[in-house]
Protein backbone atom coordinates (compact mmCIF):
# COMPACT_ATOMS: atom_id res chain seq x y z
CA UNK A 1 0.00 0.00 0.00
CA UNK A 2 2.60 2.34 0.92
CA UNK A 3 4.65 1.56 -2.33
CA UNK A 4 1.35 2.18 -4.46
CA UNK A 5 0.74 5.29 -2.68
CA UNK A 6 4.48 6.87 -3.59
CA UNK A 7 3.99 5.78 -7.07
CA UNK A 8 1.32 7.65 -6.97
CA UNK A 9 2.95 11.11 -6.29
CA UNK A 10 2.27 11.03 -2.11
CA UNK A 11 4.61 11.84 0.42
CA UNK A 12 3.79 8.58 1.87
CA UNK A 13 6.34 7.30 4.51
CA UNK A 14 6.53 4.49 7.68
CA UNK A 15 8.60 4.24 10.92
CA UNK A 16 8.88 1.38 13.08
CA UNK A 17 11.03 -0.45 16.12
CA UNK A 18 13.31 -3.20 15.99
CA UNK A 19 11.20 -5.02 18.28
CA UNK A 20 8.68 -8.02 17.93
CA UNK A 21 5.92 -6.53 20.80
CA UNK A 22 3.83 -3.73 20.67
CA UNK A 23 2.27 -1.80 23.35
CA UNK A 24 -0.45 -0.43 24.79
CA UNK A 25 -3.04 0.21 27.37
CA UNK A 26 -4.85 -2.85 28.77
CA UNK A 27 -8.09 -1.15 27.98
CA UNK A 28 -7.28 -1.19 24.58
CA UNK A 29 -8.17 -4.64 24.32
CA UNK A 30 -11.90 -3.64 24.43
CA UNK A 31 -14.51 -3.68 21.49
CA UNK A 32 -14.42 0.28 20.26
CA UNK A 33 -18.36 0.14 21.03
CA UNK A 34 -17.41 -0.04 25.07
CA UNK A 35 -14.79 3.12 25.24
CA UNK A 36 -17.63 5.51 24.15
CA UNK A 37 -18.28 7.74 26.80
CA UNK A 38 -15.06 7.79 28.13
CA UNK A 39 -13.58 6.36 31.49
CA UNK A 40 -16.37 6.27 34.00
CA UNK A 41 -18.43 4.52 31.02
CA UNK A 42 -15.81 1.94 30.36
CA UNK A 43 -15.78 1.06 34.06
CA UNK A 44 -19.88 1.33 34.60
CA UNK A 45 -19.98 -1.43 31.66
CA UNK A 46 -16.91 -3.41 33.20
CA UNK A 47 -19.38 -3.68 35.97
CA UNK A 48 -22.32 -5.23 34.56
CA UNK A 49 -22.39 -8.95 33.94
CA UNK A 50 -24.78 -8.50 30.95
CA UNK A 51 -22.59 -5.97 28.60
CA UNK A 52 -19.20 -8.26 30.06
CA UNK A 53 -20.89 -11.08 27.85
CA UNK A 54 -21.32 -8.75 24.68
CA UNK A 55 -18.23 -7.30 25.27
CA UNK A 56 -16.61 -11.10 25.36
CA UNK A 57 -18.38 -12.01 22.16
CA UNK A 58 -16.99 -8.68 20.58
CA UNK A 59 -13.80 -9.97 21.30
CA UNK A 60 -13.99 -13.05 20.56
CA UNK A 61 -15.39 -12.70 16.68
CA UNK A 62 -14.00 -9.66 15.61
CA UNK A 63 -11.30 -6.97 16.09
CA UNK A 64 -7.45 -7.09 16.55
CA UNK A 65 -7.76 -9.37 19.88
CA UNK A 66 -9.82 -12.21 18.32
CA UNK A 67 -6.53 -14.21 18.06
CA UNK A 68 -5.05 -13.00 21.10
CA UNK A 69 -2.49 -16.07 22.76
CA UNK A 70 -2.40 -14.86 26.12
CA UNK A 71 0.70 -16.28 27.23
CA UNK A 72 2.44 -13.66 24.90
CA UNK A 73 0.42 -10.66 26.44
CA UNK A 74 2.87 -9.62 28.85
CA UNK A 75 1.51 -6.55 31.69
CA UNK A 76 4.16 -3.85 31.97
CA UNK A 77 3.07 -1.33 33.98
CA UNK A 78 0.24 -1.65 37.02
CA UNK A 79 1.13 1.34 39.82
CA UNK A 80 -2.34 0.22 41.53
CA UNK A 81 -1.46 -3.71 41.75
CA UNK A 82 2.09 -3.71 40.81
CA UNK A 83 2.11 -7.39 41.61
CA UNK A 84 0.90 -8.21 37.68
CA UNK A 85 3.78 -6.22 36.41
CA UNK A 86 6.53 -9.25 34.16
CA UNK A 87 3.74 -11.76 34.28
CA UNK A 88 1.59 -12.64 31.16
CA UNK A 89 -2.42 -12.66 31.23
CA UNK A 90 -2.50 -16.87 30.94
CA UNK A 91 -0.77 -17.21 33.94
CA UNK A 92 -2.41 -14.24 36.00
CA UNK A 93 -5.92 -15.95 35.24
CA UNK A 94 -5.09 -19.40 35.78
CA UNK A 95 -3.44 -18.25 39.55
CA UNK A 96 -6.59 -16.16 40.03
CA UNK A 97 -8.75 -19.49 38.32
CA UNK A 98 -10.39 -17.46 36.03
CA UNK A 99 -10.39 -17.30 32.30
CA UNK A 100 -8.21 -14.58 30.35
CA UNK A 101 -10.83 -12.35 29.38
CA UNK A 102 -12.94 -12.41 32.84
CA UNK A 103 -8.86 -11.55 34.77
CA UNK A 104 -9.00 -8.53 31.95
CA UNK A 105 -12.05 -7.14 33.10
CA UNK A 106 -11.89 -7.39 36.48
CA UNK A 107 -8.41 -6.02 36.49
CA UNK A 108 -9.32 -3.47 34.84
CA UNK A 109 -12.36 -2.51 37.31
CA UNK A 110 -9.41 -2.61 40.01
CA UNK A 111 -7.02 -0.67 38.71
CA UNK A 112 -9.16 1.87 37.25
CA UNK A 113 -8.15 0.68 34.01
CA UNK A 114 -4.53 2.16 34.86
CA UNK A 115 -2.56 -0.72 32.98
CA UNK A 116 -0.37 -1.05 30.20
CA UNK A 117 0.83 -4.01 28.57
CA UNK A 118 2.98 -5.86 25.59
CA UNK A 119 1.78 -8.14 23.27
CA UNK A 120 4.07 -10.47 21.18
CA UNK A 121 2.90 -10.49 17.56
CA UNK A 122 5.29 -9.83 15.06
CA UNK A 123 7.75 -11.98 12.76
CA UNK A 124 11.51 -10.83 13.10
CA UNK A 125 11.24 -11.93 9.37
CA UNK A 126 8.82 -9.05 8.82
CA UNK A 127 10.83 -6.91 10.88
CA UNK A 128 13.47 -7.51 8.62
CA UNK A 129 12.06 -6.76 5.54
CA UNK A 130 10.45 -3.32 6.94
CA UNK A 131 13.88 -2.12 8.27
CA UNK A 132 15.14 -2.45 4.62
CA UNK A 133 11.90 -0.60 3.09
CA UNK A 134 13.41 2.67 1.27
CA UNK A 135 10.05 4.52 2.75
CA UNK A 136 10.97 3.40 6.25
CA UNK A 137 12.20 5.75 9.30
CA UNK A 138 12.85 4.26 12.90
CA UNK A 139 11.15 5.49 16.00
CA UNK A 140 10.66 4.52 19.35
CA UNK A 141 6.99 4.78 19.94
CA UNK A 142 8.45 5.03 23.47
CA UNK A 143 8.26 7.75 26.29
CA UNK A 144 10.95 9.72 29.04
CA UNK A 145 12.37 7.25 31.63
CA UNK A 146 15.27 7.30 33.79
CA UNK A 147 16.99 4.67 34.95
CA UNK A 148 16.23 5.50 38.71
CA UNK A 149 13.94 8.04 40.73
CA UNK A 150 10.43 8.87 39.91
CA UNK A 151 10.99 8.14 36.13
CA UNK A 152 12.34 4.44 36.78
CA UNK A 153 8.71 2.87 38.25
CA UNK A 154 7.42 0.23 35.94
CA UNK A 155 8.19 -2.01 33.52
CA UNK A 156 7.76 -0.44 30.46
CA UNK A 157 8.31 -1.72 26.75
CA UNK A 158 12.16 -1.69 26.31
CA UNK A 159 11.78 0.14 23.50
CA UNK A 160 12.22 3.79 25.02
CA UNK A 161 15.76 2.90 25.97
CA UNK A 162 17.14 0.38 23.25
CA UNK A 163 15.67 0.77 20.24
CA UNK A 164 18.68 3.14 18.34
CA UNK A 165 21.01 1.36 20.03
CA UNK A 166 19.42 -2.57 19.08
CA UNK A 167 19.38 -0.99 15.53
CA UNK A 168 22.98 0.27 15.12
CA UNK A 169 24.32 -3.38 17.57
CA UNK A 170 21.93 -5.94 16.47
CA UNK A 171 20.74 -4.98 12.74
CA UNK A 172 23.53 -2.99 11.25
CA UNK A 173 26.82 -4.97 13.12
CA UNK A 174 25.44 -8.27 14.01
CA UNK A 175 23.03 -8.77 11.03
CA UNK A 176 24.04 -6.60 8.56
CA UNK A 177 20.16 -5.98 7.44
CA UNK A 178 21.20 -2.33 6.33
CA UNK A 179 24.35 -0.52 6.19
CA UNK A 180 25.46 2.20 9.11
CA UNK A 181 25.03 5.14 6.95
CA UNK A 182 21.31 3.98 6.17
CA UNK A 183 20.48 3.24 9.78
CA UNK A 184 21.82 6.39 10.92
CA UNK A 185 20.40 8.27 8.11
CA UNK A 186 16.57 6.54 8.93
CA UNK A 187 17.04 7.73 12.44
CA UNK A 188 18.15 11.29 12.01
CA UNK A 189 17.96 13.19 9.03
CA UNK A 190 14.87 11.23 7.43
CA UNK A 191 12.30 12.26 10.22
CA UNK A 192 13.95 15.54 10.39
CA UNK A 193 13.20 15.98 6.80
CA UNK A 194 9.72 14.59 6.86
CA UNK A 195 8.43 17.08 9.76
CA UNK A 196 10.30 19.86 8.03
CA UNK A 197 13.41 20.76 10.48
CA UNK A 198 15.64 22.14 8.13
CA UNK A 199 18.49 22.92 10.99
CA UNK A 200 18.10 19.22 12.51
CA UNK A 201 19.44 15.45 11.47
CA UNK A 202 22.12 16.12 9.08
CA UNK A 203 26.36 17.11 10.44
CA UNK A 204 26.59 20.55 8.07
CA UNK A 205 28.01 23.69 8.80
CA UNK A 206 25.08 26.30 10.52
CA UNK A 207 22.73 23.46 11.65
CA UNK A 208 21.86 22.74 15.18
CA UNK A 209 24.47 20.61 17.22
CA UNK A 210 22.59 17.88 17.74
CA UNK A 211 25.55 15.20 17.86
CA UNK A 212 25.28 11.51 19.06
CA UNK A 213 28.81 10.03 19.56
CA UNK A 214 28.68 6.21 19.29
CA UNK A 215 30.83 3.10 18.99
CA UNK A 216 30.07 0.93 16.07
CA UNK A 217 31.72 -2.13 17.40
CA UNK A 218 30.21 -1.87 20.72
CA UNK A 219 26.67 0.16 20.68
CA UNK A 220 23.84 -2.47 22.28
CA UNK A 221 20.62 -1.88 24.09
CA UNK A 222 20.82 -3.59 27.28
CA UNK A 223 16.92 -2.96 28.29
CA UNK A 224 14.21 -6.27 28.51
CA UNK A 225 10.77 -6.73 28.84
CA UNK A 226 11.70 -7.87 31.99
CA UNK A 227 14.55 -5.51 33.57
CA UNK A 228 13.50 -2.35 30.99
CA UNK A 229 14.78 0.24 32.83
CA UNK A 230 18.76 0.01 31.87
CA UNK A 231 20.85 2.61 29.74
CA UNK A 232 22.69 1.04 26.14
CA UNK A 233 26.41 0.26 25.91
CA UNK A 234 28.90 2.47 23.07
CA UNK A 235 27.30 5.82 23.54
CA UNK A 236 29.58 7.86 25.21
CA UNK A 237 28.73 11.40 24.75
CA UNK A 238 25.30 13.23 23.64
CA UNK A 239 25.38 17.05 22.21
CA UNK A 240 22.27 18.98 22.54
CA UNK A 241 22.23 22.71 20.73
CA UNK A 242 25.54 22.23 20.79
CA UNK A 243 26.26 21.96 24.74
CA UNK A 244 27.62 18.49 26.43
CA UNK A 245 24.40 17.00 27.78
CA UNK A 246 25.95 13.42 28.07
CA UNK A 247 29.66 12.85 28.81
CA UNK A 248 31.43 9.62 29.58
CA UNK A 249 28.03 7.93 29.80
CA UNK A 250 27.34 10.02 32.57
CA UNK A 251 24.00 13.25 32.15
CA UNK A 252 26.79 16.46 32.85
CA UNK A 253 23.40 18.05 34.33
CA UNK A 254 22.98 20.43 31.06
CA UNK A 255 19.89 20.57 30.56
CA UNK A 256 19.41 22.21 26.55
CA UNK A 257 17.14 20.68 24.91
CA UNK A 258 13.74 23.05 23.10
CA UNK A 259 10.57 22.39 21.85
CA UNK A 260 10.71 22.76 18.09
CA UNK A 261 8.65 24.30 15.96
CA UNK A 262 7.63 24.14 12.35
Amino acid sequence: MIEQARAAGLDVTADMYPYLAGSTMLVAMLPEWAHEGGKDAILQRLAKAKVRQAMMASMQSEGFFQDAEWDKVLICDSPQRPVYQGHDIASLAAAADKSALEWVFDALRETDLNMTMAIFMMSEENRRRELGHPAMMIGTDGMGYAASGPMSQGRPHPRSYGTVPRILGHYVREQTVISLEEAVWKMSGFPAQKLGLKDRGRLVRGAKADVVVFDPRTVIDRATYVKPHQYPAGIPHVIVNGKLAVHNGLHTGEISGSVLRR
